[in-house]
Order: structure tokens, then C-alpha cells, then sequence
């Protein structure tokens, strides 16, 4: 008799059993096998294939079960099974003393758990209902019989594990299962003419490397003097880059900005990975508009002959994950040779529990990972557990680490952190003491940093910015305030001399506005004219502006942001203003993220401190105190040691908010009501945004019933404001009292 583990859908039959099991076991033990190529654990690498295996073989064993069968028999693919199904295969590996094996089937569909409430439970691990437990008991031999008759095997026995495994390891193995349970799925219950798997290409990275030195050597010559003097300190970095030490797991570099560190540490990446036989590239950004410019860069510079540069660099600007069956196709993997992606999304990969965004999470070992702009990756209090996640992915999944920002704050130095995630390896600088002497003295005649003592509103600070030379670039501390004050200036000083840029504004429209900017700078036709941003552009974007300003954020922020200023020498000095807006102020949206490190900051400013990156790691550890997180810190910490998943999940948020992939294209947006099936994760991310829960909520955002988790915009969006054009216009009619129909 023929069983089913899927009904049959408008576009493929019902899917046999044993054909899901087979795919499922054989494309997980085959992810974990590649994976173990780099394990350097004490566990033995057999083991890990049982356990992973085994749940494989028993994850849908209750499928098997009749009132299972007879939904499954049929046509309906949202139709909810009576039996839980993952309770039979539990039970049995429970009675098999499979206990790891039994997690990863509990969690499959719902998510790994926190273990210490899960051993509170009678019995562990199995559904709550008493009644649909009894009747899996029941029924559990017959099930057995059936799984036997389908012609599925069973796995040969492995040594027992030498020591237990840390959540981040039980993480990688219950990434192998989800992407290999997901992967089948789609692709049974879907047409997959026009569905091609995602290729697991080579790195090739002497090839890369090679092409990479013959980018930079092609790049057009100087035509200034300044460009000339800025041009030869990169070729210094790039060399020093090109003979540093590619052994030490953990490396950090300090060069200044502006010093090309997108492409000099990328050489020391691609040694590295080609003396250690690594996989896979990583970058990791802390804002989506620097990673199109990298992409950019990477795509050009790496790319070789007859290859399709979306294929070797995955550019990935937020996370999209997808549960449910008709949107799984809109998952981002980490399959590509090269992956740039943001630290939100990066981060919170590895701290989840969730099935659908732990899929990519089996890509990282074997990889050389670039986290560029270190100082903004994360949050303070998130550090000791990505500090954890960094030194035991480099000591047992071969994983090569490089910490890189003009304004690094060393944070691991610092005792209060030290108490809590001691360093056993620390980081070694991949520049020679005197090459970094070289570029350092190069930086410091380049900018001015002054304080406006004085707090503005938002007409006082665009009466002010009049005064100013141009063009200059404002940089604000939320979304909000930089559309408003945008909209402000725009009237002040007419349209086609102010510019928005932040994630208000799709990434489509981000690339436009970004090469706008850029054209101006070097036309230079007209100097009175502004760039209004959020954070997004401090770190990462190669343009120069005569003037900055930056509402008071933090240290690393404005270090950050001389490196959009007078960025070539092209004046003798240029300043960097920082000031203070009037919370008062209706459109003036405060960053309570921003509270303690901007008072930080005020203090440098007030006492006269001279600002420099050797001030970074002072800021820091000021703020660790003053903050008082210590037990919060340690909190995350033991949440992780005792394998707390969800609470490891909840608690580790880079932006503490719920936002959603909300699609701004009108015409993606016909399509998803079309029902058009060849709709990508690269049309979503490149079509959409990220809206917080609490404005689609305010605006009637409508979801997608065609992509569950996808949601369409169909108020107000301009390319100068993106989805903010509609908010405000709900904001102005909020403020004049008008009553919303």
C-alpha cells in the first residue's frame, strides 16, 4: 500500500512517504556531511550524522497514521491533520532513548524550545493533550509496521557523543533538517518548471583573488592631488592585506575610513579561505544601502567569466523567512559563495529557534566572515553572546573572524565584559604597527568637530542649515525625523536640492538616490544643496560632502560620519557639526537607543575632549556602566548555556520591533494578487521594505493570502520619501485634529 506525507496540490500529485523521507534524510545528512568537513569539536563527527539521521527517518513518522492518511490522501494542502504528527516519531525515538534525536522531530514545525521547560513537562517532549498522546501509544506499532513496509531504513548504529553539544551546535543540526524538510516540501507541492534549486557553487577563491588584484590595478588613475595622496595609503592597505597573517581565527583592523577596507580585507578573506580550504564568504553590514554598494564592488571585482554575478554574490538585505508552504520559495538562503547580508539578519539567525530561519544556518561553518563597520554591528548588551557565538564557531566549525571599522571599540578588553565571556583567543590586528601608524596620521587634518550648543526644532535647524557651506549631509537618529526634516528643507529650498536616504525608501530606490548623490558630488556644479539620512550612510558609502551635521547619536556614530566628509582632502579642513533637536517638536521621533551613548558623547563635547577612535573603547565601558546591564548581559548568556531557545530568540533583537517585508511595487503588488507563481525572494526584497507591526497596523496594511507573511502598501509612496510620504500625510491630518474616515 502506497502511504503519503503530502495531499496533492493544483500543481503536483500527492507526495508518497517514503519519497519525502528518503529526500529529507538523504539532503540533510548530505548538508551536515559538508558542514563536518570543518568540525573541530570533541564530539565524533558519526554521531552527529545518527542524530541528525535518525529524527530525518521519524520526523512525519505520524503521518502514517489512518485519520492522517485520509487527509493526506486528498487534495486540500492547508487541510490540518487530527493527529499531531510529530508526536508518533517522538514517542518512539523517546523510547529508544534518542533524546536529541526526539528534539529535533518535537521541533521541526514549532521550533526548538527552552529545554528547562520542556523537562518540567510529563512526560517531555510530547504533545499536552492526554488524549492524543493515547492514541499515538496506541497506535505507534502499527505505524512502525507501516514506516517498515515503505521501504525506509534505518540508520547503522553510531558511538554514543564523547561530550554534549552547546545550542549553537544543536542549532546547525536542527538547520540541516528544517532547510532539507523545506526544500522537499516546495518543491513536491509546486510546478518546478520554473524553479531551479539554488546551485552550491564553488568558492574558487585563488581564482577570485587573482581577479581581485586585477580590479584594482585596472582602477582609473588619480586626477587630483588629495585623490593621488588618499589612493596611495589604499594601495598600502591592500598590500598589508595581501601579506597578512591568514591563521589567526579571530583578526580585527582598525585602518581609517575611506582606507578601501571593502576590498583590502576581502584579499585577506580570500587568502585565507583558500589556505584553509573554506567554503563560503561572509559580509556583514550593519545598513542595507551599504550592502548594494559593496555588492556592487564584489560583483565586478570577483565575479570570473561565464558566471551570473547573482549566483556567486547573494546580496541579502533583510530577513524574510517563510513557514508556510506556498511562501517557502521566498526564504533567503546562505547557498551562494559570497554572501553579504546585514547584522540584523546575520545575528538573529544564529540566535533563533524559528524553522524557517534557521534553514541557512548550516552554511557558516568553513567561513571567513567580515564584519565590517564592527562598531555598529550590535547592540551593547548583545555582545557577550555574539562574542560566545564568534570564538566557538573560529575553535570548532573553522570559521575565520574579522572585525574591521575606522572607529573599533575593542570591546573585549574591557574588564566587566571579560567577567562574563572571557577571551581565551583575542584578536589579532592584520596591519603591521607600522602601517596602521601610516594611515592614522593621514586622518587626523582632515575634519573639524564642532557642537551647536543650542537645541533646535526642526524650522530652527533648517533656518540654520542656510549657513552652512554645501553640499552638506544630515544625518538623523530615526526614520521619522529624517523625513519630516527632509519634507521641511524641500519646501525651504526647493525639491531638486534635497535628498532623503533611508530604509523608508526601497532598495531599488536607495540605489537611485545613492547614484544621484554621487553624480552631484562630482559635477559639483551647485554646492547649496542636502542629503537628509539616517545612520544608514555613516558607514561604508564612498561619497564627500563640504559639511556635516549630525543630530547627537553616539562617539562611533560621528567618527563614522567623517568619513562622508571631505573624504579626499580635496579643503584644507571641512567641519562636522553635531546638535541637539527639541523632543518637544511633533516631528522630532527620539531613538531611546541613542540615550546613554549620546550623553556619552555630550560629555566628550562639553569637557573639550578631542575627537578620536582611541576615545572608542572609554565610550563603550562608560556606557556599560553607566547602563548597569551587567546582569542582563549574563542573563543571555545562561539562557544560552541552558539551551533556552525561545528565550535566546526573545531576547536577542538587534532592533527590538516586529517589522515585516511590506511591498512597495505596484506592479509586484499585481502580481501577488495575480497569483503568479514565479515570484522570488530577490522580487520581495527588492520591491519591498521593513515596516514595523505598529505603523502597518496604523495604516491598514493589507497581508498577502497568496504569501502568508507578505505584506502590500497601498497608501502613499514617493521615491523622494518612500512609505514615510504616507505616514506623514496621516501624521498632518493626526495633528489638525481631522477625523480619519
Amino acid at each position: 500500500m502506497t502511504y503519503y506525507s503530502r495531499s496533492a496540490t493544483p500543481y503536483a500529485p500527492n507526495q508518497p512517504y517514503n519519497e519525502h523521507i528518503g529526500n529529507v534524510t538523504d539532503n540533510a545528512c548530505w548538508s551536515l556531511t559538508k558542514a563536518l568537513r570543518y568540525w573541530r569539536g570533541n564530539a565524533i563527527a558519526e554521531s552527529l550524522t545518527d542524530i541528525l539521521g535518525t529524527a530525518a527517518l521519524f520526523h512525519d513518522l505520524g503521518k502514517l497514521d489512518d485519520d492522517n492518511q485520509k487527509v493526506l490522501c486528498g487534495s486540500n494542502p492547508r487541510a490540518p491533520l487530527p493527529i499531531p504528527h510529530q508526536d508518533a516519531g517522538v514517542a518512539h525515538l523517546l523510547a529508544q532513548n534518542h533524546i536529541l534525536s526526539a528534539l529535533l522531530v518535537y521541533a521541526h514545525h514549532v521550533g526548538l524550545p527552552d529545554m528547562g521547560q520542556i523537562q518540567m513537562q510529563d512526560p517531555p517532549l510530547r504533545v499536552a493533550c492526554a488524549k492524543n498522546r493515547a492514541v499515538v501509544d496506541r497506535s505507534l506499532p502499527e505505524l512502525m509496521r507501516r514506516h517498515m513496509e515503505s521501504g525506509v531504513g534505518l540508520l547503522p548504529d553510531a558511538p554514543p557523543l564523547a561530550s554534549p553539544l552547546l545550542a549553537i551546535d544543536f542549532r546547525i543540526l536542527f538547520s540541516c533538517l528544517t532547510d532539507a524538510d523545506h526544500g522537499d516540501a516546495f518543491h513536491a507541492s509546486s510546478s518546478n518548471s520554473h524553479i531551479t534549486v539554488q546551485p552550491q557553487l564553488p568558492l574558487r577563491s585563488a581564482h577570485r583573488l587573482e581577479a581581485l588584484k586585477r580590479y584594482i590595478s585596472a582602477l582609473p588613475p588619480s586626477s587630483t592631488l588629495s585623490e593621488q595622496t588618499r589612493n596611495e595609503l589604499r594601495s598600502v592597505f591592500f598590500s598589508a592585506c595581501l601579506a597578512s597573517d591568514c591563521n589567526t581565527p579571530l583578526a580585527e583592523c582598525d585602518a581609517p575610513v575611506g582606507t578601501g577596507k571593502t576590498t583590502a580585507v576581502m584579499a585577506h578573506l580570500l587568502r585565507t579561505a583558500q589556505k584553509h580550504g573554506l567554503r563560503r564568504i561572509f559580509v556583514i553590514l550593519p545598513f542595507t544601502n551599504i550592502i548594494q554598494q559593496s555588492v556592487k564592488v564584489y560583483r565586478k571585482a570577483l565575479v570570473l567569466p561565464g558566471e551570473k554575478p547573482e549566483e556567486i554574490v547573494a546580496e541579502i538585505h533583510h530577513r524574510a523567512d517563510f513557514s508556510d508552504r506556498e511562501s517557502r520559495q521566498l526564504t533567503a538562503l546562505w547557498n551562494a559563495p559570497i554572501v553579504v547580508t546585514t547584522a540584523v539578519t546575520f545575528f538573529e539567525t544564529l540566535a533563533s529557534n524559528h524553522p524557517a530561519t534557521l534553514r541557512r544556518l548550516h552554511n557558516l561553518p568553513g567561513s571567513a566572515v567580515f564584519l565590517d563597520e564592527a562598531h555598529a554591528m550590535l547592540p551593547t548588551r548583545l555582545l557577550p553572546l555574539a562574542w560566545h557565538w564568534i570564538k566557538h564557531t573560529a575553535q570548532n566549525w573553522s570559521c575565520f573572524w574579522t572585525l574591521a571599522s575606522g572607529s573599533l571599540n575593542r570591546f573585549w578588553e574591557i574588564s566587566e565584559f571579560q567577567d562574563i565571556a572571557p577571551a581565551t583567543v583575542t584578536p589579532v590586528n592584520i596591519l603591521p604597527e607600522k602601517k596602521r601608524a601610516q594611515l592614522t596620521v593621514a586622518e587626523t587634518a582632515r575634519v573639524t568637530y564642532r557642537y551647536k550648543r543650542k537645541v533646535l526644532t526642526l524650522e530652527a535647524l533648517t533656518e540654520w542649515l542656510d549657513t552652512l557651506e554645501g553640499p552638506v549631509l544630515v544625518v538623523l537618529n530615526t526614520v521619522h525625523t529624517a523625513a519630516a526634516t527632509a519634507r521641511a528643507a524641500a519646501k525651504k529650498f526647493g525639491k531638486g536640492n534635497v535628498h532623503h536616504l533611508s530604509t523608508a525608501l526601497s532598495s531599488q530606490d536607495r540605489e537611485t538616490t545613492l547614484n544621484l548623490v554621487k553624480l552631484r558630488l562630482i559635477s559639483q556644479e551647485h554646492a547649496k544643496w542636502f542629503l537628509f539620512a539616517t545612520a544608514c550612510v555613516e558607514a561604508g558609502v564612498d561619497f564627500s560632502f563640504r559639511t556635516g551635521v549630525r543630530e547627537c547619536a553616539s562617539l562611533s556614530s560621528l567618527l563614522q560620519l567623517a568619513g562622508r566628509i571631505n573624504r579626499s582632502a580635496a579643503f584644507s579642513n571641512a567641519d562636522i557639526w553635531t546638535v541637539m533637536l527639541d523632543s518637544a517638536d511633533p516631528d522630532v521621533v527620539v531613538n531611546p537607543a541613542w540615550s546613554a551613548s549620546s550623553r556619552i558623547l555630550l560629555e566628550f563635547l562639553e569637557a573639550g575632549k578631542s575627537i578620536s577612535p582611541d576615545l572608542c573603547t572609554l565610550a563603550i565601558t562608560r556606557e556599560l556602566r553607566e547602563q548597569n546591564v551587567s546582569s542582563e548581559l549574563k542573563k543571555l548568556l545562561e539562557s544560552e548555556d541552558a539551551c533556552a531557545f525561545q528565550t535566546v530568540t526573545d531576547n536577542f533583537r538587534v532592533i527590538v520591533n516586529d517589522s515585516a517585508p511590506v511591498v512597495v511595487d505596484t506592479a509586484l503588488i499585481e502580481r501577488i494578487r495575480g497569483f503568479d507563481r514565479t515570484i522570488t525572494w530577490r522580487d520581495i526584497q527588492n520591491g519591498s521594505v521593513q515596516i514595523r507591526r505598529h505603523i502597518r497596523e496604523r495604516m491598514v496594511v493589507e497581508e498577502s493570502s497568496r504569501y502568508p507573511g507578505v505584506f502590500m502598501w497601498t497608501n502613499a509612496y514617493s521615491p523622494f520619501l518612500g512609505y514615510m510620504e504616507g505616514v506623514l500625510k496621516l501624521t498632518d491630518i493626526d495633528k489638525n485634529h481631522y477625523a480619519i474616515l
